[in-house]
C-alpha cells in the first residue's frame, strides 16, 4: 500500500448530528468527507493536489455505508487520488472506526477542475504521480428518465442552503432526497412497501448548479428492478435537471454490523 500518498483525517461525531434515528446521516457523512478533502489539498504533503487547478466542484459521489454510528464516535477518514482524467479527479475515501478498526463506510467522490472563470480545466499529467492502486467503489448508472408516475413535491431554496462557492452544497442535496423520500413514503407514493430504514448506499450526479431563489422541483420513485431502491430527480425552472441520485436501504430484517 501506498501510505506515502494516502491522506488522514480524523473526526469524532457530536450529538448534535445525528439523525431522529440515533445515527449519523448521509449528509454529515459528506460533510466529513468534503472536511477531509478541503484539509487535505490545502495543506497535504502526501497529496499537493491545490497545484494542479484553481478551484474544484464535486460533480458525482457514491457513499456506501457498513455500520451505523452513534456520537462520541472517533472516525479515522482516508483519501487517495484513485483517478486522473482531462478535467476531473476521483478521490477515493475509507471511513474507519478508530477503536477497533472496522471499517464504516467508503466512498468515491468525482472532482472537476475549474479555472478562476469557472470553466472545465485541463489537469496535469504531472498529478498521476499521486495515483495509488486501491479498491474503490464502482459508479452507479443513474441515467434512467423519471417515470411520469414519479411522486413530487416542490422545495424553496433558503440562503442556508448555499455554502462558500454560491451554490446548493453538494452534502444538502442529500438532506433534500432523503427529506424528498420521507414525505413520499409518507404520501403512500412508493406504494404498498416503504422504502426507508438504514441507508446502505447514496449515489449522486450533479448536472448544474441551483442557487437561492431557484424553485426545485422533487421526483422519485421505486426503482423497476431494484428491491429497497429509491431514485430521485431535483429539477428547476423550464425542467432543467440539477441531480440525480439513488438511495439504496438494506433490507428489511437484515443485520446491520454494529
Amino acid at each position: 500500500m501506498a501510505d506515502d500518498k494516502i491522506e488522514t483525517v480524523r473526526v469524532v461525531t457530536r450529538g448534535y448530528e445525528l439523525s431522529a434515528e440515533g445515527t449519523i446521516p448521509v449528509a454529515t457523512f459528506l460533510r466529513y468527507l468534503e472536511h477531509t478533502r478541503w484539509s487535505t489539498i490545502a495543506r497535504s504533503q502526501k497529496l499537493p493536489l491545490r497545484q494542479f487547478f484553481a478551484m474544484g466542484v464535486v460533480r458525482a459521489q457514491t457513499l456506501e455505508l457498513e455500520r451505523d454510528v452513534s456520537f462520541d464516535v472517533a472516525l479515522d477518514i482516508t483519501m487517495w487520488l484513485s483517478r486522473v482524467g482531462k478535467t476531473s479527479m476521483d478521490y477515493s475515501h475509507d471511513i474507519v472506526r478508530v477503536d477497533d478498526g472496522a471499517r464504516v463506510g467508503r466512498s468515491t467522490a468525482t472532482v472537476v477542475a475549474l479555472d478562476t472563470n469557472r470553466r472545465p480545466a485541463p489537469i496535469s499529467d504531472e498529478a498521476r504521480h499521486y495515483l495509488t492502486e486501491r479498491e474503490t467503489l464502482s459508479k452507479v448508472d443513474l441515467t434512467r428518465p423519471a417515470p411520469a408516475s414519479a411522486w413530487e413535491r416542490t422545495v424553496e431554496l433558503r440562503p442556508s442552503d448555499q455554502d462558500l462557492q454560491q451554490h446548493v452544497n453538494h452534502a444538502r442535496y442529500a438532506d433534500l432526497v432523503d427529506d424528498t423520500r420521507w414525505h413520499c413514503a409518507q404520501a403512500g407514493g412508493y406504494g404498498k412497501d416503504d422504502i426507508g430504514g438504514a441507508v446502505r448506499r447514496f449515489s449522486i450526479v450533479y448536472e448544474r448548479e441551483a442557487r437561492v431563489g431557484d424553485t426545485i422541483r422533487a421526483l422519485t420513485w421505486r426503482h423497476e428492478e431494484l428491491s429497497g431502491v429509491a431514485d430521485f430527480a431535483l429539477v428547476k425552472q423550464g425542467d432543467e435537471l440539477v441531480t440525480r441520485a439513488r438511495l439504496e436501504f438494506a433490507q428489511q430484517g437484515a443485520a446491520r454490523h454494529g
